[in-house]
């Protein structure tokens, strides 16, 4: 008989979840090895900031823009903190919400910017997430890939010399050992359905042959701009606050439904969640609130509360939207659900892998 979830005394992890083990004080592994983030310093990123001007480009720095919290929070920063020249592009995966194309118009405006959309052709996107979907177990792969070449795509055309990038500490651990942004993995799972031709995935890749090391070379090349996670730099306000400066500052509006905003610009987040709750007994919101707990961002109480509201809103299924956008009928998400972890582990790209491994060695800090 399979033993009850035990679930840590101070986050939200229990240990059913691979890699989480609680101590005789029923607290886990992760709670008692945290540490609180140390930024890396703003007079670090002024550094950064003043040698890309010193190029003297059209733009500073490319800020790829969601709508939701944390790429508005970046644009703001770099346009009315740091007065930086700057591009934006949004890369409409198909499943935008309202609240998100409002918040792009509206940063667009405030910020006075250049901005540019990218938008595949719908039955080509469609395809792609159905095919990854019903034989791996998730579509976020996909929508990452996709805004990563595209950003890539524009930092070339446009010669930008730094791209700004929105990423949090909260949201590091997804508790998955699927590479799911691996290019290598992607061309297997594709190559799978006959109605996906070679033209049609390289058209997606946009760089069929690149990986993280030809990538990182580039970079250095100056091929493409040097990504910069500008939030591991600085002091950030709490969530909250930064919603607050956001409407204040960007005319910036979030929904009422729940009090964790952080990914209401994808109408798929919520899906993707039900369909990883199915596969791993857990959803990706444990590990971000979880952080957010030990950071002291938000209590247990609230944290709870969240994922509370997050399974009423599951249990009414509201995903029709996404289930007809992708033609999946119950009887795929019931198959789907039962999609082992890592189904295509071994397709991962060797290059990757040891890129991966090299990084973790050197990079002086663990975000």
């Amino acid at each position: 008989m399979k033993s009850e979830r035990k679930t840590c005394n101070k986050c939200l992890l229990d240990d059913s979840i691979e890699g989480v083990i609680l101590d005789s004080n029923g607290v886990c592994n992760y709670c008692n090895e945290y540490k609180p983030i140390v930024a890396y310093g703003e007079s670090q990123l002024l550094k950064i900031l003043q040698k890309a001007r010193k190029k003297k480009r059209i733009y500073d720095a490319l800020v790829p823009l969601s709508g939701g919290k944390d790429s508005t929070y970046v644009l703001y920063l770099a346009v009315k903190k740091y007065n930086l020249r700057v591009l934006t592009y949004t890369y409409d995966n198909g499943f935008m919400s309202d609240y998100a194309k409002q918040n792009i118009k509206s940063s667009i405006a405030k910020c006075k910017i250049d901005h540019i959309w990218v938008k595949h052709n719908e039955e080509l996107i469609h395809n792609l997430y159905r095919t990854v979907l019903k034989l791996s177990g998730e579509i976020c792969g996909v929508c990452g890939i996709g805004i990563e070449r595209s950003m890539l795509k524009i930092s070339e055309s446009y010669k930008t010399p730094l791209i700004l990038l929105g990423h949090t500490a909260s949201e590091q651990n997804s508790f998955t050992s699927e590479n799911i942004y691996d290019q290598d993995r992607l061309k297997a799972i594709l190559k799978k359905d006959k109605n996906i031709s070679n033209t049609m995935i390289n058209r997606f890749l946009i760089y069929p042959k690149l990986n993280f090391i030809s990538s990182y070379l580039y970079t250095k090349m100056g091929r493409f701009g040097k990504k910069v996670n500008i939030l591991y730099y600085l002091d950030n306000p709490a969530d909250k606050e930064i919603g607050e400066i956001l409407k204040k500052e960007m005319d910036w509006i979030e929904p009422s439904e729940s009090d964790y905003t952080r990914h209401f610009d994808c109408i798929a987040e919520p899906f993707t969640n039900f369909i990883r709750e199915k596969r791993f007994g857990s959803s990706r919101r444990l590990p971000q609130l979880s952080n957010m707990i030990r950071s002291g961002e938000i209590t247990k109480e609230e944290a709870i509360k969240i994922i509370l509201n997050d399974r009423e809103m599951m249990q009414k299924g509201n995903f029709d939207n996404v289930m007809k956008k992708l033609n999946l009928t119950e009887n795929d998400i019931e198959e789907i659900g039962n999609i082992p972890k890592n189904v295509f582990g071994d397709e991962t790209s060797l290059s990757n892998l040891i890129f991966e491994k090299v990084r973790k060695v050197v990079k002086k800090n663990k975000h």
